[in-house]
């Protein structure tokens, strides 16, 4: 199906503009007062998740027009031809079917040559650092483990390392280096044991100036450490690129290749996610690759109606261009997840932050949005305030683990009730006069209570969306990333933007490098910058003189 034309988008346009001026007459809390069932006809399940998206502005008239417009901008075509290997980076013609990775966890077989000898090499590798067979230039075999990558390279291993600690017994001690910051390779480097510690060095072009600069900094350390040791054993490469990664040294056994076609944010699936299989065992990983994969079986086989990331998707899109709403902040109720903002800050921005479509022409309407959040209950004594009396309205996700591994009962469930009334007061809200009586109640005065009750009252009818899972297993690790992929991927297909490629990064990695011979004193430099980006630069150079 071809999509509408532009007169029938304006049209959904107008819908959606009427249902939200309504929404404003027609508080949450009333909703919910007035359909009993409200909660079970918007939560559903997906593998091992369960969403409630009753407390977001829907209705069944909201939701027809949503799916309208999706129809209209083709999402169910262009979700067939993403899955048929269409190249859906246009800008780079490359082809995005990252279901094709997760699926040969069913089998252990892809009819891609290149997918299947990275896993095959992926499981090799891991289960030869596991055995020790793989070990360090002295015998010893490996105890810790660097993961040297930044953006892509380093979200994604980082977020599952810490995920799965609770679910598998770890074998290395895992540390991550991704900043150039020099302070922060001297303190991954620190206390290291240099006979048993293996750097992986993950780029996908192995031309990235952080990680080219870490791992320099990593095999300098190692030589002063080792002198006249073989210290090449104590790397891995993981690339699109093997040729650069030989020329750095690399032994083509220890270099492990990724398609072309996968892109950083979306690569802890593969190869990139090495040292989670090393350290958590090629079974627990594949766990993971099994919850990725039940969720593209449901995108492959719902209804737009049933169909949930697309639901999330449309409810993204009708904030963002229907109520102006350019913020959403994520709130993972559970300490292994405190680095999932931090992922899908990559994950939505970089792919969302668009303003040309497809095509290269203007966007007609705002794409992309802000993306933060932090653990909860640490974000309640931060930035909670905001989100209940703050001007602007900012819709949230809170996730939560019901299960602990632990012991303490009494403090889960304190964590839990923390989550839950949050969700409850961004919707429910409490008036000025709701709190003006309980101020009255309190003994106050007639005047001091109507004063303070402006200073107490929260205006509620604030969305948000909570899933929840049993407990923090491998495979609702992996139905949870792949549900914010595909959430990503289409609310990105309806706003007619290419998720799969980030230009806008070029730019500034270009002129540092350009800036680089300033700050060194190379005057044969052809950069001339404006005064004040001279002024910074003549500044460092004194400091450093």
């Amino acid at each position: 199906m071809a999509p509408a034309t532009p007169s029938r988008r304006g049209e959904i346009w107008q819908t959606l503009a009427s249902l939200k001026s309504a929404c404003s007459k027609q508080p949450l809390k009333q909703r919910f007062a007035e359909h009993a069932d409200r909660s079970t006809q918007f939560s559903t399940e997906l593998g091992a998740l369960f969403i409630d998206y009753s407390k977001q502005h829907i209705d069944s008239d909201i939701a027809k027009a949503l799916h309208a417009l999706a129809l209209d901008a083709g999402l169910p075509e262009k979700l067939n031809a993403m899955r048929s290997g269409a190249l859906c980076n246009n800008t780079e013609q490359r082809s995005a079917n990252y279901a094709a990775l997760r699926t040969w966890a069913h089998s252990q077989h892809s009819s891609d040559p290149a997918i299947h000898t990275m896993y095959e090499n992926m499981a090799a590798i891991s289960a030869g650092l596991r055995s020790g067979e793989l070990c360090g230039c002295t015998g010893k075999p490996y105890s810790h483990i660097v993961n040297i990558g930044i953006g892509g390279s380093d979200f994604g291993p980082r977020l599952f390392t810490e995920a799965l600690k609770e679910s598998a017994e770890a074998a290395f001690e895992c540390r991550f280096l991704a900043n150039i910051d020099p302070s922060c390779a001297n303190e991954a480097l620190a206390d290291l044991p240099a006979e048993s510690t293996l750097f992986i060095v993950a780029s996908k072009s192995f031309g990235t100036q952080e990680t080219l600069a870490n791992a320099a900094a990593a095999k300098r350390w190692l030589e002063q450490a080792l002198p006249g040791q073989d210290i090449g054993r104590h790397f891995i490469a993981i690339t699109a690129n093997p040729d650069a990664a030989a020329k750095l040294g690399v032994a083509p056994d220890l270099t492990l290749a990724v398609p072309s076609w996968v892109g950083g944010r979306f690569s802890v699936w593969s190869g990139f996610g090495l040292i989670v299989a090393a350290n958590y065992g090629w079974p627990c990983f594949s766990e993971v690759l099994l919850g990725g994969a039940e969720v593209d079986e449901h995108m492959a086989s719902s209804s737009l109606e049933s169909n949930l990331p697309a639901t999330l998707a449309l409810l993204d899109v009708w904030y963002r261009n229907s109520w102006n709403i350019s913020s959403h902040a994520i709130l993972p109720y559970c300490n292994r997840l405190k680095q999932l903002p931090d992922y899908l800050q990559q994950l939505f921005m970089e792919s969302a932050g668009k303003t040309v479509d497809r095509s290269g022409h203007a966007l007609p309407q705002q794409s992309g949005g802000v993306i933060w959040g932090s653990e909860g209950t640490n974000g309640q004594h931060s930035f909670h305030q905001l989100l209940h009396q703050g001007s602007d309205i900012i819709p949230c996700d809170f996730i939560a683990a019901l299960k602990n591994s632990g012991k303490a009962l009494d403090q889960q469930q304190a964590l839990l009730a923390n989550c839950f009334a949050q969700s409850l007061a961004l919707m429910q809200g409490k008036s000025a006069k709701e709190v003006e009586q309980e101020l009255l109640r309190d003994g106050f005065s007639p005047d001091e209570a109507a004063q303070l009750a402006k200073h107490k009252a929260m205006p509620g009818n604030r969305p948000s969306t909570t899933i929840l899972m049993d407990e923090l297993s491998p495979r609702a690790l992996g139905n949870l990333i792949a549900l914010y992929e595909y959430r990503l991927i289409c609310a990105s297909f309806i706003w007619d933007i290419n998720p799969f490629d980030q230009w806008g990064v070029e730019l500034g990695k270009q002129l540092s490098h350009q800036l680089l011979g300033s700050l060194r004193g190379n005057t044969d430099s052809d950069t001339t910058p404006d005064s004040s980006t001279a002024q910074l630069i003549e500044r460092a150079r004194r400091a450093n003189s």
